[in-house]
């Protein structure tokens, strides 16, 4: 993990610094061989440098950027094309670093307590191909994983919950043929107009429902999802005391196998449909 912090490091002040330096002639376009390859060694110190030293995180977003800095040095592109290429290779590597940064947070508490198994974030990239949302995706993965480590049960399962309510929307936004969804038997409904509710409207109930009804998830992790959304609502204090039921250790960490597996099959079903 301190290894790949440090090549993203790397590759974070190579990008500032090659922009840094185009940017400072005024010639609309990059043509001098000095400057396309500094352009091209910046892109090649990513891929065989750096890009092999950072495993368990999604790096196609960033692989592209580079490829397309790659491709511009063979055209004498503009020099404004280098530098919103070089920053969005900034910007996505900050993204990147704060996902091992997590990743290695959890490794150490992890490596303290010897009692939890941290599973590494899987590629959401079959979900979304917004980088950010990406990125959003593994920070969640990864804060579960951080608060089952430091015996924090109950936000670890209302993470748990959000996780899973993310992965299901991102899931049904990604449906080209919304008439599919709106449509299902168990999509939730206005109850004046009978007309079915916009996904922003949607709780988790509703979502775990439709996607078992679509043939993403099976029954049994469709009942597990359930369980895990009443579990989730016990973030209200009130309803903790009512029910006087506590979270142990033994149900977090069932609870996450569980939101693993459901992740898993909903994470395939978006990859068949590619």
């Amino acid at each position: 993990m301190a290894d790949s912090y440090e090549h993203i490091e790397s590759a974070i002040d190579e990008a500032k610094k090659t922009r840094d330096r185009v940017r400072r002639s005024k010639v609309a376009q990059v043509a001098s061989n000095e400057e396309l390859t500094m352009l091209k060694s910046v892109a090649y110190a990513w891929f065989k440098s750096h890009r092999p030293f950072i495993p368990n995180v999604d790096l196609a977003a960033v692989d592209s950027v580079y490829q397309s800095i790659l491709g511009s040095t063979d055209k004498k592109a503009a020099r404004s094309t280098y530098i919103r290429l070089l920053k969005e290779a900034q910007e996505m590597l900050v993204a990147v670093r704060e996902v091992v940064t997590e990743s290695t947070s959890s490794f150490q508490a992890i490596q303290q307590s010897g009692s939890f198994k941290l599973d590494s974030p899987p590629s959401f990239a079959s979900l979304t191909a917004d980088t950010s949302m990406q990125m959003i995706l593994i920070r969640r993965w990864s804060e579960v994983q951080n608060c089952i480590s430091a015996d924090a049960n109950l936000a670890a399962t209302v993470m748990m919950g959000g996780l899973l309510e993310s992965l299901i929307l991102a899931r049904l936004i990604k449906v080209q043929n919304k008439d599919k969804i709106y449509t299902a038997n168990k999509v939730p409904k206005d109850k004046n107009s009978g007309r079915s509710l916009p996904l922003s409207e949607w709780k988790l109930l509703h979502m775990v429902e439709v996607s078992h009804e679509l043939g993403w998830i099976t029954k049994s992790a469709k009942d597990v999802g359930n369980v895990l959304r009443d579990f989730r609502n016990y973030i209200h204090p009130h309803k903790e005391l009512t029910d006087n039921v506590h979270i142990s250790t033994e149900d977090v960490n069932m609870f996450w196998e569980l939101c693993k597996s459901i992740s898993r099959q909903i994470l395939t079903s978006a990859e068949k449909s590619l």
